[in-house]
């Protein structure tokens, strides 16, 4: 059976959430950033537990400090260090049984491409959203990319499906939920590793699907074709 697997990036792939890494950076000594930082995860957690607009939750997130191209950077370096541990076998696993793999994610290109050209995604393997820019400084995101809104990562299934037999959908949030509920997915199985939302969860179980809490139930669920 041909099968497409697509991973969430953020607190799947990765062990952090980039943007509030590159967020959190840029706070730093700022006036109030204790106070901030809570409003920041605040925000993020509303937009992955489905409580709020992901282009609401992102927007609200860009405007809690300012981001330049040098930031931008330093943070995709540092992502680089932030791979969850045990991911980066189980994709050369994955491909090596012939498993089509792409990251498909509510976060930045800018932030995230050395990280997944680690991880072994070609270019075109990589689904994420971009930024705008006012010369260095960041002044918004991209509105037509349809990662930047609510349903956009069922989208990006349908675009990407080919002649795959099975599509799965690996994630933490609901937005990787979504995908599956609205039958962009085959199916979908949560990632509770890193972050393990009670919603998503929830979902997960009244859908009669995979709910992974470590790397190697992931693993063990992955193995099964359907």
């Amino acid at each position: 059976m041909s099968r497409l697997i697509a991973f969430d990036v953020d607190s799947t792939l990765l062990r952090v959430e980039s943007l509030d890494t590159a967020i959190e950076a840029a706070l730093a000594g700022m006036p109030d950033s204790e106070t901030t930082r809570g409003q920041l995860h605040a925000i993020t957690q509303a937009g992955m537990t489905g409580k709020m607009a992901l282009r609401e939750s992102l927007e609200a997130r860009l405007s809690l400090a300012s981001l330049d191209r040098d930031l931008i950077d330093s943070i995709a370096e540092i992502l680089r260090q932030k791979i969850t541990p045990g991911m980066k076998p189980l994709l050369a696993s994955l491909r090596q049984n012939g498993d089509q793999l792409h990251a498909i994610s509510g976060g930045f290109r800018d932030l995230l491409d050395l990280v997944l050209g680690d991880l072994g995604f070609a270019v075109s393997e990589r689904h994420a959203n971009r930024f705008v820019f006012d010369g260095d400084l960041v002044c918004g995101l991209d509105r037509e990319c349809p990662l930047s809104q609510n349903g956009g990562k069922a989208d990006i299934l349908r675009q990407i499906s080919g002649q795959a037999e099975q599509i799965v959908m690996v994630g933490d949030g609901m937005t990787d939920f979504e995908a599956f509920e609205q039958g962009a997915a085959h199916r979908f199985i949560g990632f509770g590793a890193i972050e393990a939302r009670d919603v998503v969860i929830a979902a997960a179980e009244w859908a009669g699907a995979d709910y992974a809490r470590t790397i190697d139930a992931l693993a063990i669920a992955l193995r099964r074709q359907s």
